[in-house]
């Protein structure tokens, strides 16, 4: 049986690619000069010299940067050669019994040839050999080494072990003495593709019958499970209540040769920051202690590839995500007290924002129109047929019994609206918290239509740093959603990107719904434009250094919109 040792490389030690060139590699122990500790690596020597790996294991010839007291892992001094432009090769290495094969990563389907330079003429009877397929199917039997050769300028023969291609699937090659089974010496190789963990189980610790249950067991799961899709894959959302779990572990599907990181972004108090859990492991349990199950917020653990997060893409990791909720009882007892008030303080907020803004419609001309312009993002952003369908929704989930969701709408609605009422004043809003307002929008109406929602920040600066025209894509992202998506329910996407070209700043919105022609006098897109235009005059006026222009393309299945500011992250 092969057992995982806590060695392993993926990417360098900063999170780089790395490639294997044109060498082959041996693998030994030396001694450090400079600290005197005993440290294992890996000789590195050029296919065209392959005879000079004798003298890096040889200790009486002395090189610069070599080693005290090197040795070869066996006797057999084993080596491998990949593909020259192969990247990120190295995984976990294995332990198997007393001794640790290492392995290497293939994902491109090239060869992996294998040589013995401790195997001669002189004891080549010595020796055996055999290929083993996902530690269960043996595909050569133990069998005579099979030849002895004189290529990548050998002086004397070694052994050929073989070059070896198996697409998809992970083989051991292994090399013994006959007689002496303690020299012994082999590689695992990886051809697989499949990068993304599998989920077998969450163990809940600290709730259930028996104080822990199986939250992926359909039977036990329905008071935390949201959603789910599948018992082998991660949960869609969870749900606990603050101080219920003592803990929760996650259990994988064996990963020997490729280890994990484990991250966790959280959410507390509309403050997001991620941390760092695991860097590298290859345990097949992972055990999410009790701190982070006992602050309400939203939270998302994200399991892949051991190596920084941006190297992977959604399809490489696992995400698990988790609610945390104040306890029922306290839930229970000021539910309805809250939702009156939070109704009652959101229309007298909406209609303390109506008579301020006509108060403000009496200043001067440019004033007028900058404060007019305001008032109507903010009706874009809160008008009534937003909030009673808001309260409609609200009252559904009421008639429903599920106090747990309509808490969640009214927060996200409740957050909205103080933001936006502490963003009316505003001119400008920094880019991070109008992605925020944007996306406590988005989640609003994804729960009543259904739809699915995509935000990119592709500056190459901090969203803190950059300040953009307040509530200036609203109107637009809310036209996508009523007049684009609305009908399509789980099929509609809506995607909002900012990003950057030299100096200028784009911000788009782009959804899948039927399209419109802007010429149409009946087009019902047309006032949410009409004031973005409006906004963007008043807008040059105000900044006549910077260049505002908005690009429509619209036709059935994609419609885009994408406003342009010229020299506007010099300016932010």
């Amino acid at each position: 049986m092969l057992l995982p040792l806590l060695v392993a490389r993926a990417q360098d030690s900063e999170g780089n690619d790395y490639y294997f060139g044109d060498s082959f590699h041996f693998h030994a122990v030396e001694t450090d000069a400079r600290m005197m500790v005993r440290n294992e690596t890996v000789m590195e020597t050029a296919d065209k010299y392959i005879w000079h790996i004798l003298d890096n294991l040889d200790n009486s010839i002395k090189l610069p940067g070599k080693g005290l007291d090197i040795r070869p892992n066996s006797p057999i001094i084993l080596g491998i050669k990949l593909h020259p432009k192969l990247k990120n090769y190295f995984s976990a290495n294995v332990q198997n019994i007393s001794k640790t094969y290492h392995s290497y990563l293939i994902p491109d389907s090239s060869d992996a040839t294998i040589i013995a330079m401790g195997i001669n003429k002189n004891n080549l009877q010595d020796f055996v050999y055999r290929v083993v397929e996902n530690d269960s199917i043996e595909l050569i039997p133990w069998s005579p080494i099979p030849a002895l050769s004189m290529k990548y300028g050998a002086k004397v023969p070694f052994a050929a072990i073989g070059t070896f291609n198996y697409p998809e699937k992970l083989i051991m090659v292994e090399v013994r003495h006959k007689k002496q089974v303690g020299i012994r010496e082999g590689y695992l190789i990886d051809w697989r593709k499949n990068k993304k963990p599998v989920l077998e189980q969450i163990t809940a610790s600290g709730i259930g019958a028996y104080g822990f249950l199986n939250l992926l067991d359909p039977k036990l799961n329905k008071h935390y499970m949201l959603s789910n899709t599948g018992r082998r894959d991660a949960p869609l959302a969870m749900q606990f209540e603050k101080d219920s779990l003592q803990g929760m572990e996650l259990t994988f599907a064996n990963h020997e040769t490729t280890p994990y990181s484990i991250n966790l972004i959280r959410t507390i108090d509309n403050k997001r920051d991620t941390i760092g859990l695991e860097w590298w492991t290859q345990e097949n349990r992972y055990f999410v202690p009790k701190e982070y199950f006992n602050s309400v917020g939203d939270y998302e653990l994200l399991i892949h590839k051991c190596g920084h997060l941006s190297k992977y893409t959604d399809a490489d990791i696992l995400r698990i995500a988790y609610h945390i909720v104040p306890p029922r009882s306290v839930r229970s007892q000021s539910f309805w007290i809250v939702l009156i008030v939070i109704i009652g303080i959101v229309a007298f907020l909406f209609f303390f924002m109506r008579f301020s803004a006509r108060r403000r419609l009496k200043k001067v001309e440019q004033q007028r129109q900058t404060a007019s312009l305001q008032i109507r993002n903010i009706q874009a952003q809160l008008n009534p047929h937003f909030m009673f369908n808001a309260i409609n929704s609200i009252q559904n989930l009421i008639q429903q019994n599920d106090p747990e969701a309509t808490n969640y709408y009214l927060s996200k609605f409740s957050s909205l609206t103080r933001a936006s009422l502490e963003n009316v004043e505003k001119q400008m809003n920094v880019l991070s918290q109008e992605i925020q307002l944007l996306d406590d929008y988005l989640k609003m109406e994804q729960l009543r239509f259904g739809m699915h929602y995509q935000i990119k920040n592709k500056l190459m600066v901090h969203s803190d740093l950059v300040e953009i025209p307040t509530f200036l894509l609203q109107p637009l992202v809310e036209n996508a959603v009523k007049h684009g998506i609305a009908t399509k329910g789980d099929e509609g996407l809506i995607v909002v990107s900012f990003e950057q070209q030299e100096q200028s700043l784009l911000l788009s919105v782009e959804d899948n719904g039927m399209g419109f022609t802007e010429s149409s006098p009946t087009s019902k897109s047309g006032y949410g434009l009409r004031l973005t235009r409006e906004r963007l005059l008043l807008l040059a006026q105000l900044y006549p250094e910077h260049d505002f222009r908005m690009q429509i393309s619209s036709q059935p299945g994609n419609t885009k919109i994408t406003i342009s500011i010229s020299n506007w992250i010099n300016h932010a």
